[in-house]
């Protein structure tokens, strides 16, 4: 039977209209986010360096605007400011980058080639410990995009493969990652203490999580840390270039003054105490510049700032310590460089001390460190 043009023309038309309807649906979608940090802080420019203006809470829906490196612009749903996120803070809603795989460079030194061959040309070379998106996989070779710069391939027995998401440590022994965001839920796999997962998504205090094998489920929002990579924001020398840069010179002269429970100073201090003062007494104008309301209790203190990885310390990073015989936070000091902190300890040695993060002591009850 001949359909009349009219209806054919007409049915066009619908079609059109319904693409076009659903097109920006879409692109929102594809913009959306969700912090999975417990901060999402906002900062006026690009880098860490950025006036902080405004601090966003964990699982707070943003939209991204545009992409600049490894920063974010997006705009706050609770005031409509807009500024600038770092990308480990936020994983985007659905498909996303979420779907990319990210390569870790296994090889001292790998040759990207501009063909999936050895008779390709080299673009670049990467070090071991570089870390490139892949795109897609042509038999033993990998599409991966740089960083900076260029499209590429790179030979796949010299990358180990993750997920292209944020990184997360597993914090206790025995920590159960579950097939639904209950602990009714079945338990697909059991992780331990240090064991690497990657965050695809938060709901009600609980993560999403991808292991390394790409197995997915869901784990208590207690039970993990996230891991943020900035290592890139350091300066050359590898030294802090802000005001707390001289926060070893400044504490040191506190160093005898007594221990005493629930003293903030300056005759005595306990440690969570002593952090409290120094930070509030010679760098407020730093915190207050940021944004930053610093807590009285080391627990609480954890919950500020910016997480970072033991092997990326800076001077002047709150560095914190559990009580031995679980996660639950009970000590704090001050790094000031060197595997050194300093601290006022309830210890043998009560007061005010210099200590290494490598005395056993230190070393067994590390947990996690913070940037302000």
């Amino acid at each position: 039977m001949k359909v009349p043009k009219i209806r054919v023309r007409l049915l066009i038309v619908s079609m059109v209209i319904f693409v076009m309807l659903l097109t920006p649906f879409a692109a929102a979608q594809a913009n959306e986010a969700t912090i999975v940090a417990n901060q999402g802080i906002l900062r006026r420019t690009a880098n860490f360096d950025g006036d902080i203006v405004e601090t966003l809470s964990l699982g707070t829906q943003i939209t991204l605007q545009e992409r600049n490196g490894d920063w974010y612009r997006v705009q706050s749903p609770n005031t409509g400011t807009e500024g600038w996120m770092y990308k480990d803070l936020i994983v985007t809603n659905g498909e996303g980058s979420s779907s990319l795989k990210k390569g870790i460079i296994t090889a001292s030194t790998l040759n990207v080639r501009s063909i999936p061959s050895l008779e390709g040309s080299v673009i670049t070379r990467l070090s071991s410990g570089s870390e490139v998106t892949i795109l897609s996989q042509e038999e033993e070779w990998y599409q991966v995009q740089l960083s900076q710069g260029p499209k590429g391939f790179i030979h796949s027995d010299f990358v180990v493969v993750v997920p292209n998401l944020p990184q997360a440590q597993v914090l206790e022994n025995s920590s159960r990652l579950r097939k639904e965001a209950n602990l009714q839920a079945n338990i697909i796999v059991t992780l331990n203490k240090t064991d690497t997962v990657f965050i695809k998504g938060y709901e009600g205090g609980w993560y999403n999580v991808v292991t390394r094998d790409f197995t997915e489920g869901w784990i208590s929002s207690e039970s993990i840390e996230l891991q943020i990579d900035i290592a890139r924001p350091v300066s050359r020398s590898g030294t802090r270039s802000h005001a707390l840069s001289n926060i070893k010179s400044v504490s040191e002269k506190y160093l005898g003054t007594p221990y005493r429970y629930a003293t903030a100073g300056p005759s005595s201090f306990d440690c969570s105490g002593f952090v409290f003062y120094i930070l509030n007494t010679y760098y407020k104008d730093y915190l207050n510049q940021r944004g930053i309301n610093l807590p009285r209790s080391s627990r609480d203190q954890a919950n500020v700032g910016t997480s970072v990885s033991r092997n990326q310390l800076q001077i002047g990073d709150l560095v914190f310590f559990n009580n031995g015989t679980s996660s639950t936070i009970n000590h704090v000091g001050i790094y000031i460089g060197n595997n050194q902190f300093i601290h006022s300890s309830s210890g043998r040695s009560m007061g005010v001390i210099i200590s290494s993060l490598d005395e056993a002591n230190y070393k067994r009850r590390y947990s996690t460190a913070t940037r302000l």
